[in-house]
């Protein structure tokens, strides 16, 4: 038995509030059958896309959309939605890209809509990140085992020292100890080391992955370049040409539900925000930041940026 305390928590009226706007936010259509055989699950390789009035003239600003069919192993055309699908525009001699916004009909077809933000010859790319298949079972593992990613603790007193299991669910084979936040409420155990106590613990690790979760027939929805991160190729022409005159005022596009937040253009972010500065030289960055406290929340990649710019200056 897993016990997980988090899961038994009575939520005051903001908080179930929250939980139930943070759930809503993370729902996912899915297949209508728990159970799809591998060969009626999508693939990208029988799948394609279309950009609509490709022939058209396009300038700066405006929209371009594609139309995505996806099809089974077996060709057929998919009924249901709930696919999770990339698409970007990107123009690689000029080191240029932007993401596109996906709609899913839930029949099969997707529409991606592009802002196009640069001028010249731009290649549209839709890709096949996970079948609603696979998400299923992503879900469910997530419901069955909260636990697959495990970390651990060092303790540590005088010359003494013990590493434990933690997380957020333990099964309860053995003693823990409980590092539940007081004031959020978080939940967080480890086991409890044989000879020291609960208060020497002194550091925090990933500890890595409980493995063979996936049965034979699942671990099929899951092989990279086929039904992971696998590419959908155009039916058509997957190119437009945007042309620079009638240039609209690009920071009004930004008020536009299908305009990114940035692109690079010459392999430099240029962000949709006019409150953005761009520093050159690590003295700009210096004299910017002067007197200043920084913080920085986010994930691994948030801790890239924060050792580019300790580096930068």
């Amino acid at each position: 038995k897993i016990s997980c305390d988090y899961q038994h928590q009575t939520l005051s009226k903001p908080e179930y509030e929250e939980q139930k706007r943070l759930l809503k936010a993370l729902e996912w259509p899915g297949p209508p059958h728990d159970k799809v055989l591998f060969l009626k699950s999508t693939d990208a390789a029988h799948s394609h896309f279309v950009i609509l009035q490709s022939q058209s003239q396009f300038k700066l600003g405006d929209i371009v959309e594609v139309l995505v069919r996806m099809h089974d192993f077996e060709g057929n055309p998919k009924q249901y939605g709930g696919d999770y699908l990339q698409a970007r525009i990107h123009s690689p001699l000029l080191k240029a890209g932007a993401v596109g916004k996906v709609i899913d009909h839930q029949n099969g077809f997707y529409s991606v809509y592009f802002t196009l933000l640069w001028p010249g010859r731009v290649t549209a790319s839709v890709t096949l990140v996970h079948s609603s298949e696979a998400i299923q079972i992503l879900q469910r593992l997530r419901q069955e085992k909260p636990d697959r990613v495990y970390f651990k603790s060092l303790f540590r007193s005088g010359g003494t020292t013990e590493t434990k299991m933690c997380n957020v669910c333990l099964p309860r084979t053995m003693p823990v100890c409980n590092y539940t936040d007081l004031k959020t409420g978080e939940p967080w155990f480890c086991y409890k080391p044989e000879k020291l106590s609960c208060s020497s613990r002194v550091n925090h690790a990933k500890g890595g992955y409980l493995k063979n979760l996936l049965t034979s027939e699942e671990s099929m929805f899951f092989q990279s370049g086929i039904n992971i991160k696998a590419p959908v190729l155009a039916s058509g022409p997957d190119t437009v040409t945007v042309h620079p005159w009638k240039i609209k005022d690009i920071n009004s596009l930004h008020g536009s539900k299908f305009t990114p937040s940035g692109y690079y253009y010459r392999d430099q972010w240029v962000s949709g925000r006019s409150i953005v500065w761009q520093f050159e030289k690590p003295s700009d960055i210096t004299e910017c930041l002067q007197g200043k406290v920084v913080h920085l929340f986010g994930d691994s990649t948030i801790r890239q940026w924060y050792e580019y710019l300790t580096d930068f200056v």
